[in-house]
């Protein structure tokens, strides 16, 4: 008895500690956090059934709250991606429509500046 509930508080720090970190971007953490997270699983999946129903239950509500807040971070990721990706695009194109609405890429922009030394 002693045994799962030592299990269960580990499991649910660790949740806790990854919940913070998606929270603050911290990804080093997370990375760290998988190892330990993929370890605790093999422990709770060798003894499960010494874990009780409602133990199980506010793991899996624990899992499925981090599970929403990795979704949303790495779509977060991917939109800041997709930005600099336009950002950097329209800085080195200069595109532009035609009298027929279609987009016309006039190729690299070129600057007008001129550095001297």
């Amino acid at each position: 008895m002693a045994d799962n509930i030592e299990l269960y508080e580990r499991a649910q720090a660790l949740m806790e500690a990854e919940r913070e970190a998606l929270k603050g971007g911290d990804f080093i953490r997370l990375e760290a956090l998988y190892e330990e997270k993929h370890e605790l699983l093999k422990q709770i999946e060798a003894q499960a059934d010494t874990l009780t129903r409602s133990q199980l239950e506010a793991l899996s509500v624990s899992s499925r709250g981090n599970e929403r807040l990795l979704d949303a971070a790495q779509r977060g990721l991917r939109a800041v991606a997709r930005r600099l990706s336009e950002t950097r695009r329209a800085a080195e194109h200069l595109d532009t429509y035609t009298d027929d609405g279609k987009r016309k890429d006039l190729g690299v922009a070129r600057s007008s500046f001129e550095r001297r030394a």
